[in-house]
């Protein structure tokens, strides 16, 4: 049979998953841009690797990005809704909705800007 989850464990397990998901998305966007800024070929301006090109790469970014801030979003909302059962403890209300939201919106304007400004990043 299953243990009823105390507050201080249902916390940890909180801050663990959403550390994991946070890094998750900072780490895959932040190495796909150091990747395309260091193999864009500046003769051929767009191509970063065989046949991708830097708007490819942005596109697939964004929606990395979008399904990365959905799981997060789907995260938080399922534990705090477990742990307002187990104590009564509130993660994830609006300020963290709206925090998470920003950041996703940020990190895909820049994969916007990035794809499709005309010129490879500097």
């Amino acid at each position: 049979m299953a243990e009823k989850l105390g507050t201080k464990d249902g916390l940890e397990l909180y801050e663990t998953g959403k550390h994991r998901r946070y890094s998750l998305l900072f780490s895959v966007n932040g190495a796909a841009f150091a990747i395309a800024k260091l193999l864009v070929d500046p003769a051929r301006e767009s191509v970063v690797l065989g046949g991708l090109t830097l708007s490819r790469l942005s596109l697939g970014m964004i929606l990395f990005t979008a399904v990365m801030v959905s799981d997060i979003f789907m995260f938080g909302s399922k534990m705090r809704n477990v742990l307002e059962r187990a104590g009564g403890v509130g993660v994830f209300g609006p300020p963290g909705q709206v925090v998470l939201v920003l950041i996703g919106f940020l990190i895909a304007a820049g994969w916007f800007l990035v794809g499709f400004s005309g010129q490879p990043p500097a």
